[in-house]
């Protein structure tokens, strides 16, 4: 296995730009990801294979990483000198792992086209919450995430980690215009709000139907609200103003599932 040492060295170099920027992300069609964990659920669920793996010196024989490390080609893996790789990742030491891959996301007309239960954000800012989200939809069947302007980049390695894999297991489309995308939807489409009057609990979720979350502090955007089909809420009896977005995301996801169990 080839060891690297240098902190000058091209590959290093490449993992810190695609690590903080997400412009170089962009440009090279892809991202880095963290750790067995995530490293086995984009096996799993892409059926693509990375272009580089790096493991840090000492977790290159623990087992997590050993057992991944068979489900690759040798000629991808490289190592790091354990210092070098705690300046780039978080995750040292004990199933120290990195992984450049590309990033699985599809364009917005392939997923409206697909139709189906849909989560989309607006103005989502916080990486913690946009991973969280997408994770939530994943996790409770949602056929797609749509991130429109003003959301953190899901292939960050922040919202990477807060996905979990969510992003390997749903689809990912980011919208320039998410008012135009919502007049293209199948379907209804919903948008979340603190003011609407109809409860999400009576509302029917099952079919083509997209629902809309925007930012805390500034909720969905007057165009996007205008396209839509309707608004919905979440009843709060508690004398709280409002739940956090990832927890709003996580009730409409799951009373979605919840209705479509119900029907048996």
């Amino acid at each position: 296995m080839k060891v690297i040492r240098s902190a000058d060295n091209p590959l290093v170099r490449r993992l810190l730009g695609l690590r903080d920027s997400a412009r170089e992300r962009r440009e090279e069609g892809r991202t880095v990801i963290e750790g067995t964990h995530l490293l086995e659920a984009f096996l799993d669920n892409t059926g693509q294979r990375p272009d580089v793996v790096v493991v840090s010196d000492s977790s290159a024989e623990e087992g997590e990483v050993s057992a991944l490390r068979s489900r690759l080609d040798a000629k991808t893996i490289v190592s790091l000198d354990d210092g070098l790789f705690a300046k780039i990742s978080p995750v040292a030491g004990r199933n120290g792992l990195l992984a450049v891959i590309p990033m699985p996301s599809m364009p917005v007309a392939a997923v409206i086209a697909a139709g189906g239960f849909q989560l989309w954000l607006d103005g989502v800012q916080d990486p913690g919450n946009v991973g969280s989200l997408i994770r939530t939809a994943a996790a409770s069947g949602a056929g797609a995430v749509v991130l429109g302007p003003g959301c953190a980049d899901p292939w960050s390695p922040k919202c990477l980690r807060g996905g979990m894999g969510g992003q390997f297991a749903t689809r990912v489309a980011i919208s320039d215009d998410l008012a135009s995308a919502v007049r293209s939807a199948k379907g209804r489409v919903l948008v979340a709000g603190m003011d609407a009057t109809t409860s999400v609990f009576s509302t029917d979720l099952t079919g083509d139907v997209v629902v809309v979350l925007g930012s805390e502090a500034d909720g969905v955007q007057a165009a996007v609200a205008a396209a839509a089909s309707a608004s919905v809420g979440i009843p709060m009896p508690g004398n709280v103003e409002s739940l956090n977005v990832g927890a709003a995301g996580a009730v409409i996801c799951f009373e979605r599932l919840r209705q479509i169990l119900a029907r048996g």
